[in-house]
């Protein structure tokens, strides 16, 4: 793999950072839609992730858990039985994200989907847990340890990938 595939992977992590920095302020102030999207963001970035390793881009696909069963499962090793544990949570919050985000859909139907505090704390865990799985993936695959704070990720990514990035102001 090269420099910028692993650029672009860590790019989505630092993108699944922010929406999982969202969630727990989400949760406390009962946003449960906004939790629940912020989750399946979390998920989607974290695949994408993994799959830009292997040069895989997907631009505006919100199911990235078919090309993530295809292409990452198979490469997964040890991390294999988890990714697939997390993937049932993945493809649930796959379901949920268009009425979690819209309340009316591109036909016209209208959306209400009522939220349980537990499924939802249990869905935002997954997601903040397959985030982690994805970047030990990463890392696997890599061999290159990345920080878990939004802000370290931030500057190592800035400071290994400088001249991958396409900066803009």
């Amino acid at each position: 793999m090269s420099d910028l595939d692993e650029a672009r992977a860590i790019r989505y992590f630092l993108d699944a950072f922010y929406d999982r920095d969202t969630i727990k302020p989400a949760r406390e102030a009962g946003l449960y839609p906004v939790v629940i999207f912020h989750s399946q963001q979390v998920c989607e970035k974290s695949a994408k992730g993994c799959l830009s390793l292997y040069a895989i881009i997907i631009a505006s696909d919100h199911h990235a858990s078919d090309f993530f069963n295809r292409y990452i499962i198979p490469e997964s090793g040890n991390l294999q039985s988890q990714f697939q544990k997390n993937l049932v949570h993945m493809n649930r919050l796959e379901s949920y994200y268009i009425p979690s985000r819209y309340g009316v859909n591109k036909s016209g139907r209208v959306h209400y989907l009522e939220y349980n505090l537990n499924t939802v704390t249990e869905l935002s865990q997954a997601a903040v847990d397959f985030l982690e799985i994805s970047m030990q993936f990463f890392e696997i695959k890599t061999g290159k340890m990345l920080p878990r704070s939004r802000e370290r990720l931030e500057q190592y990514f800035l400071k290994a990938y400088s001249h991958c990035i396409r900066m803009l102001e």
